[in-house]
């Protein structure tokens, strides 16, 4: 079925992401067999070894297993942009003349096969596709899907219902960073949001909204935008063919009896010639009742029943680190969620302050990127300042290296909140033991980031408990 039948090995460089799992996932499975390198033992990477796939975290060519050494003409390469140009073994397999693909390239080929339906946007892509994929699983869609983020109970972000022979429809998250998305030929496409991201790629941010308007021109047949993006894009401007927007209370498809719980969310579903009342969602905040208006959207245009559609999201079961509720006790919440962007940022936050107004809220963030930092450290801080307290830990710095002058104090000196503190990751509980130990008002206590804080999330937990006592 997939187009590497010249290529028995296959090499993921940086097979720890969440794009690069899934892709060595469906590789494995279609029986190719799969290696890879990573920097660190990741949960993903230890998942993967436990799955069969043999990886090694030391960037050093001699680590590279033989068989892969022995049969360069056999191996294809797969790597992906986050990893740095300096990497020893990317190099070697450059030198060596190895078939070398990006992530993006190898997806896009894997799409040519089925029906994709495409979803990009600088935040709620994931949310989006793990919804879609959700209800064309249920609804015995033939379907295989790559999800930007772990699904719970399917315990993957790779989520297939049928054998791959059989697959009809692919749903994919299509990533603005290095332009991955244009590589892809899309039926359905999705644009969740347009702002301004990844200053590491676009150095303004009309060059990106430049590659979004690239990407939906790419099909002319259709189009689903969120409301704000399509006139931030202008997208009447460059698409010729009628598209359809969404949005809470803005678009052709909207959302009535609106209400929001800490673990449900309900809504009417307003579309094109369609209502669909009482929606359950089994999770917080607007803005993933939003994601869910497009998820039921192209299911409906995919010809799945409404009956079925809003069965299916009412057993939707969320995907980790988007907006998760780790710890519940009476004295207080503890939140994580990979926001890493200021307006996703201000939307969890926003929607926690809705679900608690009596509360005391503490943000723990992590900075994600030199290059996002720097571009974005006002709108940080803004963001930040609609809680009470806020910790701001060291930059993460994933693929980069460092930009003089650029640090977390950046943001922190930004902040316009009642209290707020510098804290490493090993100072980190004692500053919180010290800090909510003293609060006597319920706390809700939220930690954000795309890098290693959600590693954090465990002991947090536990100092929590042990502040409180467990039970309650």
């Amino acid at each position: 079925m997939l187009p590497f039948n010249d290529y028995p090995f296959i090499y993921f460089v940086g097979i720890g992401g969440i794009g690069m799992s899934a892709l060595a996932r469906l590789l494995a499975k279609q029986g190719c067999q799969v290696f890879g390198y990573d920097q660190c033992a990741s949960a993903v990477v230890s998942a993967l070894r436990r799955e069969g796939i043999l990886i090694d975290c030391d960037d050093d060519p001699t680590a590279i297993p033989e068989v892969i050494a022995n049969h360069p003409d056999q191996t294809l390469v797969v790597y992906t942009p986050a990893i740095p140009t300096h990497s020893a073994i990317l190099n070697y397999f450059k030198a060596a003349g190895y078939k070398i693909q990006s992530r993006a390239e190898i997806l896009g080929l894997i799409s040519k096969q089925f029906r994709t339906i495409a979803v990009a946007g600088t935040h709620g892509k994931t949310t989006t596709s793990a919804m879609i994929a959700h209800i064309l699983y249920q609804s015995n869609q033939p379907m295989v899907a790559f999800v930007g983020g772990i699904m719970d109970r399917y315990h993957s972000n790779l989520l297939y219902n049928c054998s791959l022979d059989q697959v009809e429809l692919m749903v994919a998250e299509a990533d603005e960073f290095n332009r991955s998305f244009l590589h892809l030929k899309p039926t359905f496409s999705i644009i969740t949001a347009a702002d301004a991201d990844h200053p590491e790629t676009y150095s303004t941010p009309a060059l990106m909204q430049a590659s979004f308007i690239e990407f939906i021109q790419q099909n002319q047949k259709n189009l689903l935008i969120q409301h704000s993006a399509a006139h931030q894009l202008e997208v009447g401007k460059h698409y010729t063919q009628p598209f359809r927007t969404y949005g809470l209370d803005q678009g052709d498809i909207t959302a009535a009896r609106v209400a929001i719980g800490l673990h449900k969310s309900t809504f009417d579903y307003l579309g094109s010639g369609i209502t669909i009342t009482n929606v359950v969602l089994p999770m917080a905040g607007l803005h993933n009742i939003e994601n869910a208006l497009a998820a039921i959207t192209i299911s409906l245009e995919l010809g799945i029943p409404a009956i079925q559609v809003r069965k299916a999201m009412a057993t939707f079961p969320g995907i980790k680190r988007r907006f998760c509720l780790v710890a519940q006790h009476k004295n207080y919440l503890l939140i994580d969620d990979y926001a890493h962007h200021p307006v996703e940022i201000s939307a969890l936050l926003t929607s926690v302050k809705k679900l608690y107004p009596s509360s005391v809220l503490t943000a723990i963030f992590q900075p994600h990127l030199f290059s996002r930092t720097q571009a974005f450290y006002k709108n940080f801080a803004a963001s930040l300042s609609l809680v009470d307290q806020v910790f701001i830990l060291p930059i993460y710095p994933a693929r980069e290296v460092p930009i003089p002058g650029v640090t977390a104090e950046l943001i922190f000196n930004a902040l316009t909140c009642k209290q707020k503190a510098l804290v490493t990751m090993d100072g980190l509980l004692t500053n919180l033991t010290a800090s909510c130990s003293m609060i006597r008002e319920h706390q809700v206590i939220v930690t954000i980031g795309a890098g290693d804080i959600g590693e954090m999330v465990s002991a947090i937990a536990e100092t929590m408990a042990a502040i409180f006592g467990d039970s309650g």
